[in-house]
């Protein structure tokens, strides 16, 4: 076997690997936490790391250095902008944590000088010049700018790393401790992903080609170890989830997607690597173990979930084995229906009956849902009189529980203790001879009995929902201010939504949808104490509170006077009247108030952090008037 390209070989699939594992981290922090800071400027990093995975993945088959050169200055474009974006981060943690003492010029300033660098990178030779491969790999030549910019690279990354420790010191709790040193161990893997080492003096000209490919197969593992590290400590800002549900998510997903892509990309290699020594063709084996992989890796995850369980859940993993297996036996109205259908089914058969129906009892009411029957059509069966049948169950045959009407033989459904009638069951003309002798009767008596029970249990389990409904609003408000408080040190007692930074985001999603929609209906706002106190003018309805109150807000932005379109003092009122309230389109607003689409887009967010400051002052107003 040639160790070298066995080497090689595992090299690529480790950095299609890392690559494909920060992109479903990203993924994953868009899905769940974009409304948090912290995450977006994460994703941003991890943008600049696909960027540079990606780029070294193509360079391994390019047909020449002039491309080569194309790419490895594309790739420039992730490597000057990890530095702003890592500030970027390191201000939203601390942020996050405690407050943020950093100046505020200092971002645009970064962001600037990494778009220079980007262009210069890209353009001009001052900080990278022409490429040359050395040890089989293509890489540029260190320009005069070079050595300053990665000066700058491993401050900013150092600077970052004590921000964030110091940030772990301020954290309260133990866990927040915790995971603010996960955060803190993997901080400098977007920066050793990205970093382009090979334009370094005198590196890597003394290492053989082996030995490149085992330090880069050693550096691909911890990079993508320490980016599932952050992103795992990323994934508890910004979110009012409890800790167990973003835990268990988030471990299910690193299972399921980056550790599976892994996984199959190895075995996607190992085929590879194997089909020439096997003398089969390019892709015969590598395919076949890649679907293996794939499937292999799903079953696995799938069969260790109550070891993954055990493990993430530790001293809470009974309760929450108890509430996995209740939500798994919850007898749901379409579960019922369909088992009162097999039991009818049963029945008829068993009584040689060409159809009947099974009536529910509820608060007093038959309801006619289940029936069977080989010759009537659904409406006639719709058109029987069930008030006849509530009538008659008193009647009986002599000596059984048979009751004879209009045709149908009814058996009444009861509880265990036959006091609590639930429901009937009737039969068209069945044959009742030799019920007994054939020994029939101790079969229908078992299929009445799993009637009978399946009714009572879902009575039984509607009473307790009708418990646990009104706990769920406080269950929530338990989860918000845990998730609030996640990292920061504040009091139960002066916990506000208001004060969250991710306060104008959320106004932003309530007006996004403020006609309707998720971003609406499951809105944080919806906690705030000026929502409630509005809601009771609406029935208790919070979604037609939260509606008013934006109104009353965008109001309160309203200058004095006439309605004025293109006046500077009425743009911010105009944008969100406008588009939000009325609905009309960006380009509409933006000739209307007779400014540029991306103008409006500024002024749409300055006009939105305005209104969050007045969300803030009626909160304030709200919570006095409830304690005087």
């Amino acid at each position: 076997m040639d160790w070298l390209h066995f080497l090689e070989r595992a090299s690529d699939v480790l950095t299609a690997g890392v690559g494909a594992t920060a992109l479903a981290l990203a993924l994953y922090l868009i899905a769940y936490n974009r409304r948090s800071r912290v995450a977006r400027s994460f994703v941003g990093l991890l943008g600049c790391v696909i960027v540079a995975y990606l780029t070294d993945l193509l360079l391994r088959n390019i047909a020449g250095p002039v491309y080569a050169e194309h790419l490895l200055r594309l790739q420039w474009i992730g490597i000057a902008f990890t530095p702003s974006l890592y500030i970027e981060f390191v201000r939203a943690i601390r942020q996050s944590v405690v407050v943020d003492r950093v100046p505020r010029w200092l971002r645009p300033v970064s962001f600037w000088m990494s778009a220079i660098i980007a262009v210069l990178a890209l353009g001009a030779d001052l900080v990278v010049r022409s490429n040359t491969m050395t040890v089989g790999v293509f890489h540029l030549q260190p320009g005069p700018l070079f050595y300053p910019f990665a000066l700058l690279f491993a401050s900013v990354a150092l600077w970052g790393l004590r921000e964030t420790l110091y940030a772990r010191k301020r954290c309260y709790t133990h866990t927040a401790r915790r995971r603010m040193a996960y955060l803190s161990i993997g901080f400098v893997a977007p920066a050793m992903g990205v970093f382009p080492y090979l334009l370094l003096a005198g590196w890597p000209e003394g290492l053989s080609s082996g030995i490149l490919q085992i330090v880069l197969i050693a550096g691909n593992l911890a990079v993508a170890a320490m980016l599932a590290l952050v992103a795992y400590s990323v994934a508890f800002f910004g979110t009012l989830m409890p800790d167990r549900v973003i835990k268990h998510r988030m471990v299910r997903f690193l299972l399921r997607g980056p550790l599976a892509a892994i996984v199959a990309l190895i075995a996607f290699g190992v085929g590879l690597t194997l089909e020439p020594m096997m003398g089969l063709g390019q892709y015969t084996l590598s395919l076949v173990a890649l679907a293996v992989a794939v499937i292999l890796a799903q079953l696995a995850v799938e069969l260790l979930k109550p070891l993954i369980d055990l493990m993430l859940y530790r001293e809470g993993a009974h309760e929450v084995a108890q509430a996995q297996e209740l939500s798994q036996r919850l007898l749901t109205t379409a579960d019922l229906k369909q088992f009162l259908e097999n039991v009818l089914a049963a029945v008829c058969e068993l009584m040689h009956s060409q159809g009947g129906f099974l009536a529910i009892l509820e608060q007093g009411q038959l309801h006619w849902d289940i029936w069977c029957d080989l010759t009537m059509s659904e409406a006639e069966i719709a058109r029987l009189p069930l008030a006849e049948v509530s009538q008659t169950r008193g009647a009986s045959d002599a000596g059984n529980s048979f009751v004879r009407w209009d045709g149908y033989t009814v058996i009444p459904l009861r509880d265990k203790a036959g006091s609590d009638l639930l429901g009937f069951i009737g039969l068209r003309a069945p044959s009742l001879d030799g019920l007994t002798a054939s020994g029939q009767q101790h079969r229908l008596d078992q299929l009445l009995m799993q009637a009978s029970v399946a009714l009572a249990d879902r009575r039984l389990q509607q009473a307790v929902f009708a418990t646990f409904t009104p706990l769920l609003p406080e269950l929530r408000d338990i989860q918000m201010r845990g998730g609030i408080m996640r990292y920061g040190g504040e009091s139960v007692g002066g916990f506000s939504l208001a004060e969250s930074a991710e306060l104008p985001q959320w106004v932003h999603d309530a007006l996004a949808h403020y006609w309707g929609g998720p971003r609406l209906t499951e809105n944080p706002l919806l906690e705030l104490q000026v929502v409630r106190q509005a809601a009771s003018d609406y029935e208790g309805d919070v979604v037609k509170g939260l509606r008013a109150v934006l109104a009353n807000a965008i109001e309160r932005l309203r200058p004095d006077g006439e309605l004025k379109l293109t006046a500077p003092e009425w743009l911010l009122y105009n944008i969100l009247e406008m588009k939000f309230l009325r609905g009309h389109k960006v380009r509409q607003v933006a000739m209307r108030l007779a400014v540029s689409e991306s103008d409006l887009y500024r002024k749409q967010r300055v006009a939105i952090e305005s209104l969050a400051d007045i969300l803030i002052e009626m909160e304030k107003e709200a919570q006095s008037t409830s304690t005087s």
